[in-house]
Parts: structure tokens; sequence; C-alpha cells
């Protein structure tokens, strides 16, 4: 959501490549500095530009009656995630970054000193420990090394996810909607 966000700005640059792993985490903070209007705007500005998959909150039911627990882990800002869910009637636990929204660039507040600010790996492998079949459904960057830890991974076709896990030589399912994954329902079946 900070990408679509800052790239609704004439602040922000995305540059031809990819930060490098090392400069993730200030990529963030620099995208989140360019955003200079206030929480209300940026929650317009998402619903304008984000394509919401309306699968998705089936699935949210569908695992909810299957006794799978779902977690929303963004490095994203967690209030506007939940908010955003919310509005479409998913309510999920949702974590991720906090944010100062300042007139002058918003200030992102970092959950720990992980890559991207929340561990997404460490709560794979705690909830590995506890003796739970992890399955990651990611995209991006941040959900890299939590791919690499899950017992099955779910990556959005044509992602950065889904292109370092075949660089890696790492089984993944690819999908496009969430519809895609109920067809391959029971979550037994993965």
């Amino acid at each position: 959501m900070l990408a679509y966000l800052a790239s609704t700005t004439d602040r922000y640059s995305e540059g031809a490549s990819l930060p490098l792993e090392r400069e993730y985490r200030s990529d963030i903070a620099r995208r989140a500095r360019t955003l200079s209007f206030d929480q209300d705007e940026a929650e317009r500005r998402l619903e304008a530009g984000i394509q919401f998959d309306d699968s998705f909150p089936e699935f949210a039911q569908a695992c909810a009656a299957a006794g799978v627990a779902l977690l929303v882990l963004t490095s994203g800002i967690e209030e506007l995630v939940r908010r955003y869910l919310a509005r479409r009637s998913v309510n999920l636990p949702v974590i991720g970054n906090g944010a100062e929204f300042r007139s002058d660039g918003w200030r992102i507040h970092f959950r720990d000193d992980s890559l991207a600010g929340i561990d997404k790996r460490g709560f794979v492998e705690s909830a590995r420990n506890e003796g739970h079949r992890t399955v990651v459904l990611g995209d991006d960057r941040s959900d890299f090394e939590a791919a690499l830890r899950a017992d099955v991974t779910y990556a959005k076709t044509a992602s950065e996810l889904q292109r370092y896990l075949v660089s890696q030589q790492r089984l993944c399912r690819e999908f496009g909607c969430f519809k895609e994954i109920l067809e391959r329902w029971p979550p037994s079946a993965w």
C-alpha cells in the first residue's frame, strides 16, 4: 500500500531497480516521507486505486469455518490495512508497522529491527515451533524469508515473491486470486 500511495505523489521516484536487501527498510521509510496527506486522504486514495480481490472475504470465511487461523502480516501501515479490510467486512488480526501521519511526511514506526520492520519469518517459525502447519500467501520482498520457512507457500503470479522462489528453486503454488486457492480446498489438500 505504501508503494501505491507513494506513486500517487510527485515526490517519489521508484527508480529502475529494486532496492538492495540492506536498503529495503530505508526505502519503506523514504516512501512514507513522500506522503504529506492525512489518514483520511490516504484511505480515499487507497479506495480509488487499489484493486481488491473480491474472493478474499469468501477465502477468509472458509478458513474460519475450517478452523484455519488467518493472520495478516504487512510491512505496510497496520491501521490502514485493518480499516481497508474492515470496510469490506473482513475482520482479521492485522500486524504491521505504525505511522505518524505528518504534513511534512509520514514517519514509520517499525515493529521490530527486521528488514521490513516486521519479522514475518519469526511468526512462521513460532507457529511451526508450536506444532502448527504454516502456509504463507504473499507477493513481495517482505515475504521472502517467511516463504522459505513455511510448510506451504502460495505466491501471487508474476510477483516479486514468485520470481524469488523460482530463482531459489523453491516449490510454491501460484495464484492470481483467492478463488483459485478455494478451488484447491480443503486446507488438508495443501
